[in-house]
């Protein structure tokens, strides 16, 4: 699993003071500016693998980590680990134990959410804050179906019910061009998928994490007063979080400070699948190149 083989890449698991052990992968020295990626719900560290060389080459210090319940990171059984609060919590205190503060951050679809969240607790550790496709910013498709066909009884089954062709299918809908996706790339997403408690915490986030959309006022009274500069990155051909650019611009016309950049075909993992594009953008809206759109 990734990133195997790859002597720039640096992986290990780290121990929070609440014991839950999170796994990180981080490339450039220790001690330069902290970027902190975090990934979307089924994904792993394996999304951001286009970025930790621009990164690094950049000057930065790169850590990317497998959320609870994802990738090489534990998966908890008790339903309340993956609740906003408590994802918000473990993010935090990786943040604190790795000393990485103030740190930006870079994060995707339900990742996003949480780093939403961090961003806009009491005592923030971001510095600035890179969402892409977040959930928290649109209507997500397929969420009331999940439910009704994930109830806990089928817990027992569920390691068993996510062969290769699911994860194949699932990553085909997160590209708005499928045919950049490679056979390792589909390998890579389903072998954490194999490990016998990884469907009960998707199951479980499902159910648990917060997926609701706040109204454009309530939001907008959240993040307008943040010293937390943030950019929001959409892909034209996201199919799993719905009417995010027309929310994006109401909290703009609210007088919210957000930068919006627009990736024309991009899809729901526009950050995997145009990485260039969307690293040059983060680079030059972190340091302060970037004008707004």
């Amino acid at each position: 699993m990734f990133p195997a083989g790859v002597s720039s890449i640096r992986a290990r698991d780290v121990t929070l003071e609440s014991g839950l052990v999170l796994h990180i992968a981080e490339s450039g020295e220790r001690g330069s500016a902290p970027v902190l990626l975090v990934h979307g719900w089924g994904a792993s560290i394996f999304m951001w693998r286009g970025w930790f060389a621009p990164l690094a080459a950049a000057g930065r210090h790169v850590i990317a980590v497998d959320l609870p319940g994802h990738g090489l990171s534990e998966k908890p059984v008790e339903p309340s680990a993956y609740r906003l609060a408590s994802l918000v919590s473990a993010v935090r205190e990786l943040i604190e134990l790795e000393q990485l503060a103030p740190v930006d951050v870079v994060a995707q679809s339900m990742g996003g959410t949480v780093a939403l969240a961090l961003a806009t607790a009491a005592n923030s550790p971001v510095r600035r804050l890179v969402l892409v496709n977040p959930a928290a910013f649109g209507r997500v498709r397929l969420q009331r179906l999940a439910r009704l066909v994930s109830p806990s009884r089928v817990d027992s089954v569920l390691p068993h019910l996510v062969p290769r062709w699911i994860v194949a299918r699932a990553h085909r809908m997160v590209y708005g061009d499928p045919s950049r996706i490679t056979s390792h790339d589909v390998d890579e997403y389903w072998a954490p998928s194999q490990f016998p408690d990884f469907a009960r915490a998707m199951r479980m986030l499902v159910h648990e994490f917060s997926w609701a959309r706040l109204p454009v006022d309530e939001m907008a009274k959240r993040i307008g007063p943040l010293a937390t500069r943030m950019m929001l990155v959409l892909g034209t051909r996201d199919r799993l979080v719905r009417d995010a650019a027309p929310y994006a611009e109401a909290l703009r016309a609210a007088g919210t400070p957000l930068e919006v950049k627009i990736i024309a075909g991009g899809g729901h993992a526009v950050n995997e699948e145009r990485a260039d594009e969307v690293v040059r953008l983060t680079l030059d809206f972190l340091d302060g190149r970037l004008g707004d759109t």
